[in-house]
């Protein structure tokens, strides 16, 4: 975006006012000229002077000069009072241009403003993009490890529920996990059938309650991720959520304890 100059309010046509005093300096020695010669020596005096100055006292003398220059004052004054009534008027103008000046160079620097937030908000968002698909990895490492069940073949075959052929993509990865873990903890949850807690039959209250920590970190990055990602968290967390797996976590065995039959009661 281009700002213009803030000088342009001074690119205006310079002030005529020498013209306007040469015109009045020229008017006033036209008006001198007519005024002490002109009229002076074309002036009738009496019979007994010798000229019309010589015929002068000290009081017509006064007279005579103050009629000269009295309206070459006046004259002046009026042409001072025009000078200044135009430069004040150039000036209001260069004002005025100085002000439309501000004003633009306000909304160029807001818009840079605007521009920079904007590339500063790209940036945080595709750094937070980045963290989410690390949280995703990780989860996917950890819960190959920990949710799965090895059928003892050659070679061995994973048969967990929730971790058996499951895509490689870390996304796709979380929304086939969270996609197999709904169900059951749905049933569990809501219409308590315990039969589905054979589903979880191979791990354990802390390692179900890890996987509701694995939730929590990935859930918390919605803010602050990109409008694709929140939307895909979004989802993910009406499909299963941390508060829902720890639920079904107190239902399991502990390895510090453990509970029969799934029962709830401890041994």
């Amino acid at each position: 975006m281009n700002e213009r100059p803030l000088s342009v309010a001074h690119d205006k046509k310079p002030s005529n006012s020498t013209a306007i005093i040469v015109s009045v300096s020229f008017s006033s020695a036209v008006w001198l000229f007519a005024g002490i010669l002109l009229l002076g020596y074309l002036a009738k005096s009496p019979p007994s002077c010798v000229g019309t100055f010589s015929c002068l006292t000290l009081d017509a003398w006064g007279t005579y000069l103050s009629g000269v220059f009295a309206p070459l004052a006046f004259f002046w004054l009026v042409a001072t009072v025009w000078i200044q009534s135009r430069e004040l008027a150039q000036q209001r103008e260069e004002l005025a241009l100085t002000r439309k000046e501000f004003e633009h160079n306000r909304e160029v620097m807001k818009a840079q403003s605007d521009y920079v937030g904007a590339q500063t908000d790209i940036v945080v968002r595709d750094q937070a993009d980045h963290e989410l698909l690390m949280l995703l990895r990780l989860f996917r490492t950890w819960a190959l490890s920990h949710l799965s069940k090895t059928e003892f073949k050659v070679p061995p075959v994973d048969v967990g529920t929730f971790t058996k052929q499951t895509p490689d993509d870390p996304i796709d990865f979380i929304v086939a996990v969270s996609g197999r873990l709904s169900h059951p903890i749905f049933m569990i949850m809501f219409l308590d059938d315990k039969d589905y807690l054979k589903e979880f039959e191979h791990l354990t209250s802390e390692t179900v309650e890890e996987l509701a920590e694995h939730y929590d970190r990935i859930y918390a990055m919605r803010p602050r991720v990109s409008p694709a990602n929140s939307a895909l968290l979004k989802q993910l967390k009406a499909t299963v959520s941390s508060e829902d797996i720890r639920t079904v976590a107190k239902e399991l065995p502990s390895i510090m304890g453990g509970i029969d039959d799934y029962t709830g009661v401890a041994t």
